[in-house]
């Protein structure tokens, strides 16, 4: 449960941040499959640091 919640927090804010931010781009097609798997990804990497890189 600790692992979990080290994990999520970083992964949400990610994910809502990065699709704000990446929105404004307007080549960037947030619907498809390509962009959610992107931002997927990417948040799913910071979620995984958030449980290994403790805070400074």
């Amino acid at each position: 449960m600790k692992y979990l919640n080290k994990f999520y927090r970083p992964f949400l804010l990610t994910y809502i941040f990065l699709s704000v931010a990446i929105s404004f781009y307007p080549s960037f097609n947030f619907y498809s499959i390509k962009g959610q798997l992107t931002i997927l990804s990417v948040s799913i990497f910071n979620g995984i640091l958030g449980i290994y890189v403790k805070k400074l």
